[in-house]
């Protein structure tokens, strides 16, 4: 079958380009066309999508693709925000993804559905107002409260608690409550679709989690329905740490689906035993995300290096377990440079031999380790980082992994076609500038500029003056990046354009631009 003739219909978590991009530039390497609602009707941050629009538009659109990939966020609530801040009822929500049944009588429809997260910080962007003044507090509260109901909390921690519990505002916590027990109930009700047929596949993915708060609580209380259903459900849902990457994930699932393939992958830790940590954000081994996300994308695990179809370097977390900071560099240098350079060698090895070789450093969250980048990108390194299949560092250990994992499978269909081999030559490059350039190097200098010119680490959002001095900032650092970049054989002959740098949520946590 010809690849080309794969088109995929994709309703996004949100309009954010790790959600909607990403799988379209995904899709190109490998042939496929992934179509996306009409770009007025997505929504914008706390601006929720035109759920009618988006409703017709999968119904007209999806009967002339190949599958769908539907994120039931995004179709029950609007997108990821409102699913947290919204006041719609659970039958509500549930009539509006009652489209998938119709939809799913005709074509293979890929749902997904979030876990909703509990957010550490006293800031509410993507949270109800009340997370400025409460956030934290909120986080510790249900953490403590999942802890005592598992095992015993020590006395200390017991206190805290019941203080806690006294501080809140009663008005506040039933809010908060009731949007949980409405998107659980949503959830319920997805199990009940894909336990009856109705969709392919359904993902419940947790959202910025840990071992202890309520999104383990809502996990442990869904997990039970497959092992009590068995086959019938199990076979159809999976549950594991992620959400930004789920829609590139999944469109990597129907392109292999597309050729009858289910990729092999060999996995190897740049620090054995490491795997075992657990990464920030998430509520598992980071070995287990890893098979996760494989899984995900139409893979499976090659008993061998030489039996894959690609090598999965895995850069392992940091057993600090937060994000890098710049007094960890010297520590980080003595301990963990020769186990680096020993898993580079691997690697280039392999790659030497003519393996596909792709890296997923989640060392640490939101962008990658500045000692392995360092070692990495030296030009003397054996490893090519130019001829990786695929590379990733951003955010969570699950975004990077499912990221990296989808475009090592979307890489293996190129075969002679220069249209898509340039479309992976400019995603690497794109994902090398973003996770590496961006995350671990621009982004704090950018925030330092505009400090020192506005007195504030991020834009005023309804500032245009301080929006575009801050995308002037991160464009001249990128493109000095690329030209690192391009030492170092990633991105050769390719441009920044210029003006391209933009912010998608006018804040700089995440950053776009246009490579020609």
């Amino acid at each position: 079958m010809n690849t080309n003739s794969l088109r995929i219909a994709l309703a996004p978590l949100d309009e954010r380009p790790v959600n909607t991009r990403y799988p379209q530039m995904l899709g190109q390497i490998a042939g496929a066309e992934v179509l996306l609602p009409p770009s007025e009707a997505l929504g914008l941050q706390r601006e929720p999508a035109d759920l009618p629009v988006i409703t017709q538009w999968l119904r007209d659109t999806a009967p002339t693709t190949s599958g769908a990939i539907v994120s039931c966020d995004y179709l029950g609530y609007g997108n990821l925000i409102n699913a947290r801040i919204s006041q719609d009822s659970a039958a509500a929500v549930l009539g509006r993804l009652s489209i998938l049944e119709e939809i799913g009588a005709r074509i293979p429809v890929h749902a997904f559905s979030l876990i909703t997260r509990v957010a550490n910080a006293d800031n509410c962007v993507e949270e109800p107002l009340y997370w400025e003044k409460w956030g934290t507090r909120f986080y510790r509260w249900a953490r403590l409260t999942h802890q005592s109901e598992t095992s015993l909390l020590p006395p200390e921690d017991r206190v805290v608690l019941k203080d806690l519990d006294a501080q809140l505002p009663p008005d506040l916590k039933a809010d908060w409550l009731m949007r949980r027990l409405r998107n659980h109930t949503v959830n319920l009700g997805l199990i009940d679709l894909a336990a009856r047929g109705k969709v392919a596949s359904l993902l419940l993915t947790s959202d910025d989690t840990a071992a202890y708060g309520f999104p383990s609580r809502e996990r442990d209380w869904l997990r039970g329905w497959p092992r009590l259903i068995g086959p019938a459900l199990s076979s159809r849902l999976h549950m594991y740490p992620g959400a930004d990457e789920v829609g590139s994930a999944l469109a990597a699932q129907l392109i292999n689906a597309h050729h009858g393939r289910a990729p092999l992958v060999w996995v190897e830790y740049a620090i054995p035993g490491d795997e075992e940590y657990i990464a920030p954000y998430e509520d598992r081994p980071v070995r287990e995300t890893v098979l996760g996300q494989i899984s995900a994308c139409g893979c499976v695990l090659a008993e061998c290096p030489e039996e894959s179809d690609f090598i999965l370097g895995v850069v392992t977390p940091s057993p600090r377990r937060t994000d890098y900071r710049l007094e960890y560099a010297e520590e980080d240098r003595r301990d963990r440079t020769a186990p680096y350079l020993r898993f580079i060698a691997r690697l280039a090895g392999w790659q030497a031999r003519g393996l596909a070789v792709a890296v997923g450093d989640v060392a640490y969250p939101n962008g990658g380790d500045p000692l392995f980048s360092d070692l990495l990108l030296d030009p003397a390194s054996a490893l090519r980082p130019g001829g990786l299949a695929a590379y990733g560092a951003w955010n969570t250990a699950g975004n990077t992994l499912g990221v990296v994992v989808a475009q090592a499978v979307c890489a293996l269909y190129i075969e002679d076609n220069a249209e898509q081999a340039e479309a992976q030559k400019r995603f690497l490059a794109h994902r090398f500038l973003e996770d590496w350039g961006y995350q671990t190097v621009a982004r704090r200098a950018a925030r330092d500029i505009i400090e020192q010119s506005f007195g504030r680490r991020d834009p005023d959002p309804n500032s245009l003056e301080q929006i575009a001095e801050t995308r002037k900032a991160i464009e001249e650092q990128l493109t000095s990046l690329l030209t690192r970049l391009q030492q170092s054989g990633v991105g050769e002959g390719l441009t920044l354009v210029p003006g391209s740098a933009r912010l998608p949520w006018r804040r700089t946590f995440e950053v776009d631009f246009d490579l020609s």
